[in-house]
């Protein structure tokens, strides 16, 4: 019985302990030269009082109005808040930003190197400039961080050329954009929610950036707006309620692959001007005009994306115009309020348009819109698509048209049926139309 007694003892105490620990409230920790930033009359002053070897600023958890920038014009140097309740309150209203990252210059031996800034609150107003603004910093890296109401962008990289990171912020409500990226590469975007800036993501002269997996919703104008961007990917990201269109791919991008986002509500992709885009296994959901348009552009693979339009059967397709080196394979999609795929302007070349699903197009205009449309397209194949009108009241136009000066292209091997006019309508002389199982 004593034994017994002495036991339960024991574990009552380990049980204590345990407990204690658990609930301790957790202090971040750091090492190396650490200054503590309520030690000194200001952050600013603290972040002075670093060497040459850098170090890091910890900022306890308090509300520090800001009136001019936090400045850091030196390499390995970490400000570190206590979590949301480090909140740094930028009351300026002349433009000034909250805080500044700043190279001698561009220069080589000028930029400033791995500088980080995480774990705090950065709120602006309408007035005042960035959250942050980072010039020529390589290896910058900001994570963990709340940054909104700022009136101009929650965060601008400008010319952080080598592998800067962002990851892991909640950035809302800037007036202008959530991430602005000028002229870096090696980019990583990962893992952020951004919603109701004027744009998500804006991002131009850049390359090799890969942005995945955030989580970009209520924009006043676009969720991903790229300009002159290289060797790029956007992947496995939620992009949601834009006033705008959901992402943009403009001027002279190459080399660029999107894949397995999520677009909806406007869910709609506009490109133009570029060259070597992948788009493939995307969901288009919703959408309030055409889910993927593509102007002036060469060298576009276009698979595996599902079209679809929720309870309200918010259906559209597929639009190019002037394009050529163009292939269009295993897309799905039921119901388009217009056509399905169509290919426009005054001259397209080269399109290979083969095994996608197209059911019950022009379900907005009765016997307006076809399944399939080329115009002024030539030494392209149509192939093994299924292109069905299966409504009591067929509505669709054609399965698939040809028209204006198209010619030299092969219709074949498709599963259709006749749509209001007709089938399959071809105008060219050359174009071959064969193996199509109608009914």
């Amino acid at each position: 019985m004593k034994l017994k007694n002495l036991l339960m003892q024991v574990f009552f105490v380990l049980f204590l302990l345990f407990s204690f620990q658990t609930y301790i409230i957790p202090q971040p920790t750091v090492s190396g030269n650490v200054v503590n930033a309520g030690d000194y009359s200001s952050i600013q002053e603290a972040v002075n009082a670093l060497g040459d070897e850098g170090g890091t600023v910890y900022i306890p958890a308090g509300i520090y109005k800001i009136s001019d920038p936090i400045v850091v014009k030196k390499s390995e140097i970490t400000l570190m808040g206590a979590g949301s309740g480090t909140l740094l309150l930028n009351t300026n209203e002349e433009g000034k930003n909250t805080i500044e990252l700043l190279s001698g210059g561009s220069e080589e031996e000028k930029r400033i190197w791995r500088v980080k800034v995480c774990n705090m609150h950065l709120k602006g107003n309408e007035k005042c400039g960035n959250g942050i603004y980072a010039y020529y910093v390589n290896e910058i890296y900001l994570n963990d961080m709340w940054i909104d109401y700022h009136g101009k962008s929650g965060l601008y990289l400008d010319y952080c050329y080598e592998n800067p990171r962002v990851s892991d912020n909640n950035i809302a409500y800037n007036k202008e954009k959530g991430i602005l990226i000028d002229g870096c590469h090696d980019i990583v975007v990962s893992a952020n929610e951004l919603e109701e800036n004027g744009t998500g993501v804006y991002a131009k002269d850049i390359f090799n950036a890969t942005i995945t997996g955030n989580n970009i919703d209520d924009h006043i104008n676009y969720c991903i707006h790229f300009v002159n961007a290289l060797g790029s990917i956007i992947t496995g990201n939620m992009l949601e309620n834009s006033k705008g269109e959901c992402m943009i791919i403009d001027e002279k991008c190459n080399g660029v692959v999107i894949t397995g986002n999520i677009l909806r509500q406007p869910g709609d992709l506009r490109i133009k001007g570029t060259m070597g885009v992948t788009i493939t296994g995307n969901a288009f959901d919703m959408t309030k005009g055409n889910s993927i348009e593509i102007e002036e552009s060469n060298l576009i693979t276009i698979s595996g994306n599902i079209f679809s339009g929720g309870p309200d059967d918010r259906v559209y397709g597929i639009v190019m115009r002037d394009v050529k080196d163009v292939s269009i394979s295993g897309n799905t999609m039921v119901k388009p309020l217009e056509g399905g795929i169509y290919i426009l302007g005054n001259e397209n070349k080269y399109i290979n348009i083969t095994g996608n699903t197209i059911k019950n197009p022009s379900g907005k205009s009765p016997g307006e819109f076809s399944g399939i449309r080329i115009q002024n397209t030539s030494h392209s194949i149509i192939s093994n698509n299924i292109i069905i009108d299966d409504r009591e009241k067929k509505i669709m136009r054609a399965a698939i048209e040809e028209t204006g000066n198209s010619d030299y292209n092969i219709i074949t091997n498709n599963r259709v049926n006749k749509g209001k006019s007709d089938d399959i309508v071809t105008t060219g002389k050359n174009t071959r139309k064969e193996d199509n199982v109608v009914n």
